[in-house]
């Protein structure tokens, strides 16, 4: 902003758009303002930028499970800085100038221990049906007093082939002691692969445990 000292016919100092009133002993002049270069961005910085967008293009999707999954471990910070922050350090593979996610690591929950040791799945192709079951650690499921934790089963099409349920999650939610949890899959036009995922909530409060990646399902 220019700046008029002394009324019209005063002084002027400042800047005004692309021009700079300047002030010297010998009078007041106008100079151009010096253009400034953009640089390309860095290699690094390339390889930040496809870090953070392929992390973000997965968080924003499976973001109503991470406000679940994260929110005790994120606090007082918003779960999705916090599953941001943790995938991005671990669950990225690099393969020379791209990165792809390893699911295994990958996580959508934080919390205590997941306290499945053993698990099976089945998918019933009549009725569309996928059923988890699991055997877990007594010893974890006393420490954490998890036992009446509901199940919360994730099923999310991380390919983003245009299928009509991209995430998925059971409607009924057994405990942690039932041992098993059904989740059913829509029927749709394209085939599709779900990476699955469980992790157990606490029903009256904030608590849950890690999330556990259990494989994936083509129906």
């Amino acid at each position: 902003m220019a700046i008029i000292k002394n009324g019209v016919n005063g002084t002027v100092s400042g800047k005004a758009g692309s021009v700079v009133f300047v002030l010297t002993k010998t009078g007041n002049y106008v100079r151009a303002l010096p253009r400034v270069k953009k640089r390309d961005p860095s290699p690094e910085q390339l390889l930040n930028r496809t870090r953070f967008k392929i992390v973000r293009s997965h968080i924003s999707l499976l973001n109503p499970i991470i406000k679940i999954g994260f929110k005790a471990y994120s606090y007082p910070k918003r779960a999705y800085d916090g599953a941001m922050s943790y995938n991005l350090n671990e669950a990225l593979i690099q393969k020379e100038d791209d990165f792809t996610v390893d699911w295994q690591k990958f996580m959508i929950a934080k919390g205590s221990p997941n306290p499945i040791t053993s698990y099976t799945m089945d998918f019933d192709q009549e009725n569309r049906a996928l059923r988890v079951t699991w055997e877990y650690d007594a010893y974890l499921e006393k420490k954490f007093d998890t036992r009446f934790y509901d199940s919360f089963l994730v099923l999310y099409n991380a390919a983003g082939n245009g299928v009509e349920y991209p995430l998925l999650t059971n409607d009924s939610k057994n405990s942690l002691t039932a041992g098993k949890q059904d989740i059913i899959i829509s029927k749709h036009g394209k085939e599709a692969t779900y990476e699955v995922y469980i992790f157990f909530v606490e029903s009256y409060g904030g608590r849950n445990t890690d999330s556990l990646h259990l494989g994936s399902v083509k129906v």
